[in-house]
């Protein structure tokens, strides 16, 4: 880990903030408003289920991102992350989005395992774990 300046300071607390503020808007319909901006008609459940799942994941790991790109300022560490994305975003993400599509549909969760991987995949839990460790192996070092 680097000093700490006032860019890294800045580059946390607006990641920080980004976090919050996708926590806080997460039951909004991001495709109805993407919908109605270009007239797509036609959007099913699913397809809209997937989109806002889909996009409020990719705007929590690139959030968490920036955090481990500010708070580490290590390219290794940085490539770790962004290879932890994309396993995240090509795996895990369509594999839970294919379960829960098929198991409940494209309502509120209510199975308890599913919302445990839930909360890994889209809220940034798996970004955060990685962070905890990488924090762990750097203060053992």
């Amino acid at each position: 880990m680097s000093s700490w300046t006032g860019p890294k300071i800045l580059a946390i607390t607006l990641a920080v903030v980004g976090l919050a503020t996708v926590y806080l808007f997460q039951r909004v319909d991001y495709t109805g408003i993407i919908s109605e901006t270009l007239a797509w008609s036609g959007v099913t459940p699913e397809v809209a289920f997937v989109i806002n799942k889909t996009l409020r994941m990719v705007v929590n790991d690139l959030l968490c991102l920036v955090i481990i790109r500010a708070w580490f300022a290590d390219e290794r560490i940085t490539w770790l992350a962004w290879w932890v994305f994309g396993f995240e975003l090509v795996v895990l993400l369509p594999v839970y989005l294919t379960v829960k599509l098929w198991l409940e549909g494209p309502t509120e969760l209510s199975v308890p395992w599913l919302q445990q991987v839930h909360r890994l995949i889209i809220n940034p839990l798996l970004m955060g774990l990685l962070m905890v460790s990488l924090l762990y192996q750097s203060n053992r070092k």
